[in-house]
């Protein structure tokens, strides 16, 4: 008899409530609280668990380690801009800002992408935008060094193609997002070593510490961007959230906090 009276109150609440559906879906590490999206017909109010089951981390490896980076940027940039802000001349706090805006902007762009599926569509522009920010954060990286250690005519040209490199590598992502990674790698390290032009003067006014930071950043970026170009497999058949992309992740991180030293250490007096 209770049996009967649970059904019949169950077949009274579907009929109240035909478009909506519930399913467990425990197994999903992707989504919050095992519950996983679902659809439904109309605009009416979906239950609890659909609402919780509507949010999700699309990439929780690469989301989570590239959060972390940005918290970090977020906590550095402070010390950073207070020291530049503290120099007489101007060209500190201006080269400083730049590069601290850059180095934000990229883990900001890298955590929205790997964090949210919006649609195919919205999926693509965030993917824009986070390849877009990594010449943004080879030119901003750039930018102290070519203002506060290059002297006369190579400061200029130094910086002017860097950024042309990183408004070339801007437009390329913009028209061809999906090109292969190869590319992308290619594209990536040849800006970041675009340093060889004034190797000579960066070596000779730099402190040999600050100047073992730089060259550590980037052989480390450098790792990280033929990990991602090649796809190295580690990791990937143990772990299904952290595999090459995760790790490449990593060295971004690294190469981001041997920079960081540099610039706060060594550039700013």
């Amino acid at each position: 008899m209770g049996n009967t009276h649970a059904i019949a109150k169950k077949s009274t609440f579907i009929k109240k409530h035909p478009t909506l559906h519930i399913q467990n879906y425990a197994g999903n590490s992707y989504s919050a609280a095992g519950y996983k999206k679902t659809g439904y017909n109309s605009g009416k109010s979906a239950s609890l668990n659909e609402l919780r089951g509507k949010f999700y981390i699309k990439e929780p490896g690469s989301a989570i380690t590239h959060f972390i980076g940005m918290i970090m940027a977020l906590i550095a940039a402070f010390p950073l801009l207070i020291k530049a802000a503290a120099q007489p001349d101007p060209v500190y706090l201006i080269s400083m800002s730049v590069y601290a805006a850059s180095l934000i902007l990229l883990y900001a762009a890298s955590t929205t992408y790997h964090t949210f599926d919006i649609s195919e569509k919205g999926n693509t522009v965030l993917k824009k935008i986070d390849h877009m920010m990594i010449s943004v954060l080879i030119a901003g990286s750039y930018t102290p060094v070519c203002l506060l250690v290059l002297e006369g005519r190579m400061r200029i040209i130094l910086l002017a193609v860097v950024w042309t490199l990183a408004l070339t590598g801007i437009l390329i992502k913009a028209f061809w997002v999906f090109c292969p990674k190869w590319v992308s790698s290619v594209l990536y390290i040849g800006m970041g070593w675009t340093c060889v032009l004034a190797f000579a003067q960066i070596f000779r006014n730099m402190p040999l510490a600050a100047f073992g930071w730089l060259l550590a950043g980037g052989i480390i970026y450098t790792v990280g961007g033929i990990i991602y170009a090649l796809k190295v497999p580690i990791f990937n058949n143990k772990h299904k959230n952290f595999g090459s992309h995760e790790i490449f992740h990593l060295f971004v991180m690294g190469g981001s906090i041997c920079h960081f030293i540099v610039m706060y250490g060594y550039l700013l007096p």
